[in-house]
């Protein structure tokens, strides 16, 4: 009784672990670039059944865009921030230069940067 027990949850464990393997095929695919039927078909071609390709694809995709998303408002914020905060030092920097008259900090590469790193988020946000 004791074998059959151990052998079955050894089978449950490999089965574990096809299923964990074919979630990592179908993202490393879906981050490719991959269509939901190319995915399918590809884990078809891995050996999965039509109903375990299709549940992998269904379950994966709105958690590959929750993702997706997320990761394009962080680079909005981000650029968001380094673009403000570059526009903010050469504001003030400015005002303080023209009052006193002197020199200000022109703080370019914080501009550029984050106006860049705000439109990569903004055009990913667009995307999906």
């Amino acid at each position: 009784m004791e074998i059959s027990q151990d052998l079955i949850q050894a089978e449950q464990a490999e089965q574990q672990q096809a299923l964990d393997q074919l979630f990592q095929y179908a993202a490393q695919q879906m981050h490719a670039g991959k269509s939901d039927a190319q995915i399918h078909a590809l884990l078809l071609g891995n050996g999965a059944t039509d109903e375990v390709a299709q549940a992998v694809v269904s379950e994966l995709r709105p958690e590959y865009q929750k993702l997706y998303r997320e990761a394009a408002r962080k680079d909005m914020l981000h650029g968001g921030l380094w673009l403000g905060g570059g526009l903010l030092v050469t504001g003030f920097t400015y005002a303080m230069a023209s009052a006193d008259g002197g020199s200000y900090f022109m703080t370019w590469g914080a501009i550029i940067f984050g106006g860049i790193q705000f439109l990569k988020g903004l055009v990913r946000s667009m995307k999906e």
